[in-house]
């Protein structure tokens, strides 16, 4: 297996330069053998030929007068030269003999060279002479020893001053970059360097500087972004007060703590009751301003041990540290209580009153984590709205099964919407003048597989409270469309159908257009359907109610205001949205003739009407005395079980006028 070495920049640039130095060094040496041989080996062969020449000539006078002596004389001389090893003389005349001389090794490498003695164009011998061939090697390994030292003269010299621009012009600027951009990713102190040059480094350093200019400005806002999502994610970002996340936390901990020494929590449960009426009246910025004010009264009402936090809507969990006696409790509660009863300003000088629904768990008696406490607190909860609301209830192991009920006449409810278990009854609405049926308004009924007929105050506090009730009132429209067809095929008609509207279907943007294609679908002439809509709903936000009731009048329908006189009744608002018909609420009509403050009321509401020329019906009609009242009051026209009870359409389509 091969290893992988990693080189540090310092490392990598010395060996660089020693590569890049000395190889092209060693490169020269190891040439320079035959570059020296090459050149050294002419000079060598002139001097060779010199030192032959001059011995051949010294040997010419001896040869010519057969002087031995001189001969051997020149011989001698001639070997006493260094680069000589032997010499030969073989001279050219009968019986001579080669007079041979040698002080080399015959093993010796030499080299031979041989040249004739002549005088006079005479050939007097033949002199060879043997050459130390060594001599070679000297001058090459001399001149190779003189090159080695300039060439490695140079190499240190130029590695040093390349290594020492290399430093000061890259590896210092370069450790600098490194220990900026270091400082910066590990988010510390880091200073402004001051680049003040014109190479890529430089550009490279600036872009550096501003690049850490930018990530600190990023982190900072990163660490208020931070704090602000932290925010976000365990406070309410309308009240300030924790939310459930962080709510959890805390009883988490101090739950530990609690059982750790056997003591007691208390879990609040607080639902303000009827809010959505508040949001449906006043609009929704009075009721943040209620919400806010809420808060600071519950945050006042209870001990600064305890913790207050708000979780949807209008709901709140309260916990209770030291909560040593249900009568702690008690006492914490009433205050509370005590404090949301008293009235609340709210925006553009509006007043509002508003209770609570308190429910209480203790902890570990009533539940042993977060979850299992909170919904038993709700369950708790429920049970105080049930008994009538702005009061407090305490957990009690039997409530699991009303909870479950509730629950399961949800999921009923839900599948009787999808079965067809849902179906309509008709109550008329007559002229007690002479008894004939002017309209009817559409009532809706459950028929329960198993427990039978089911009346709207059975379930429909359960769908409003599921969000199921926009479902039912878009199928109670299409059915009663779906009848009014019916009956005007039978040679019917009932006049016009009501029917009535939640405050969440009559805001849903999508009615107008639901309302246009059953019209199309059913033929639904103008006038042919009423919608009737409470007091409350009709007076609420008056600039989005308008513009939805005439388009409903562009559609030609007509308004009724249901329960009048039980809301907030404003005759400005009346007189604005000029409905065509009111609805006195029964709670008026029930002791008439017999209470004088009744009787005034609806003369009063009477009068209002014939002024603003608005039709009105009186219900709850359950005696011939309220039905003698009402008309000598001019209120003809009349619906109660004095004159009939809402009954099946096959049941009332013998009592309507023809058709057409």
């Amino acid at each position: 297996m091969l290893t992988r070495f990693k080189l540090s920049l310092r490392q990598l640039i010395l060996l660089a330069v020693v590569v890049g130095i000395a190889a092209p060094a060693l490169i020269v040496l190891a040439l320079s053998d035959a570059f020296m041989r090459r050149s050294v080996e002419p000079i060598l062969e002139g001097q060779r030929s010199a030192v032959l020449n001059l011995a051949s000539t010294s040997l010419v006078d001896p040869l010519w007068v057969l002087d031995t002596q001189a001969t051997q004389r020149a011989i001698e001389q001639l070997l006493a030269d260094v680069s000589v090893c032997a010499v030969s003389l073989v001279e050219d005349r009968p019986g001579a003999k080669e007079l041979k001389q040698s002080k080399c090794d015959p093993l010796w490498p030499t080299i031979e060279m041989a040249s004739a003695v002549r005088r006079e164009g005479v050939v007097l011998g033949t002199l060879t002479v043997s050459f130390d061939d060594g001599a070679t090697e000297r001058l090459v390994k001399e001149r190779q020893t003189q090159i080695a030292a300039i060439v490695g003269l140079q190499v240190v010299l130029g590695g040093a001053i390349i290594l020492l621009v290399l430093y000061w012009r890259l590896v210092r600027p370069i450790d600098a970059l490194k220990r900026q951009a270091s400082a910066i990713a590990a988010r510390e102190p880091h200073p402004v360097m001051d680049w003040h040059r014109g190479d890529e480094l430089g550009e490279l350093g600036e872009h550096l500087n501003h690049t850490g200019q930018q990530i600190d400005g990023l982190l900072a806002d990163m660490e208020a972004k931070n704090t602000q999502l932290r925010q976000m994610a365990m406070y309410d970002h309308l009240t300030q007060l924790p939310n459930r996340t962080l709510f959890r936390e805390v009883f988490t901990h101090e739950a530990s703590f609690a059982r750790r020494n056997g003591q007691q929590l208390a879990l609040l449960f607080v639902d303000l009751d009827r809010f959505k009426n508040i949001n449906d009246t006043m609009g929704h910025a009075a009721g943040d301003r209620l919400l806010l004010t809420v808060s600071e009264r519950l945050r006042a009402a209870v001990r600064g041990s305890d913790l207050v936090c708000r979780i949807s809507g209008d709901e709140f969990l309260l916990l209770l540290r030291e909560a040593a006696s249900v009568e702690t409790v008690q006492l914490i509660v009433q205050r509370m209580l005590g404090s949301l009863s008293e009235g609340f300003e709210l925006t553009n000088g509006q007043q509002a009153t508003v209770s609570a629904s308190v429910g209480v768990a203790m902890f570990p008696r009533d539940g042993e984590n977060f979850d299992e406490l909170v919904r038993h607190a709700d369950m708790a909860m429920y049970q105080a709205k049930q008994a009538g609301r702005a009061r407090y209830s305490f957990y009690q192991p039997d409530m699991d099964a009303a909870l479950a009920a509730r629950l399961e006449m949800e999921r009923e409810l839900a599948e009787a919407i999808r079965s067809g278990q849902l179906v309509l009854h008709y109550q008329p609405i007559l002229d007690a003048r002479n008894g004939s049926i002017s309209s009817v308004e559409a009532l809706v009924r459950w028929q329960h597989p198993v427990r039978g007929m089911l009346y709207p105050g059975t379930f429909i506090p359960v769908a409003e409270d599921s969000g199921q009730i926009r479902e039912i009132g878009a199928w109670t429209l299409e059915a009663a469309c779906q009848q009014l067809a019916r009956w005007k095929t039978m040679g019917r008609h009932p006049g016009s159908i009501a029917v009535n509207l939640s405050a969440s279907h009559f805001r849903d943007a999508r009615l107008i257009d639901q309302l246009s294609e059953l019209i199309r679908a059913y033929g639904v002439g103008k006038g042919e359907l009423t919608i009737e809509l409470t007091e409350s709903t009709v007076m609420s936000d008056s600039e989005t109610s308008m513009q939805t009731i005439q388009a409903l009048r562009g559609l030609g329908l007509s308004l009724a205001v249901d329960d009048f006189g039980t809301g907030y009744s404003s005759l400005a608002y009346l007189k604005l949205l000029r409905p065509q018909k009111l609805k006195v609420d029964r709670s008026f009509v029930r002791d008439l003739p017999d209470d004088p403050d009744d009787c005034v009321l609806v003369r009063a509401v009477l009068g209002l009407a014939e002024a603003l020329d608005i039709d009105v019906v009186a219900e709850g009609v359950e005696t011939e005395a309220q039905r003698d009242f009402l008309l000598a009051a001019s209120c003809t026209q009349q619906q109660g079980y004095l004159f009939a009870k809402p009954m099946p359409a096959e049941e009332l389509s013998g009592r309507l006028k023809t058709w057409p």
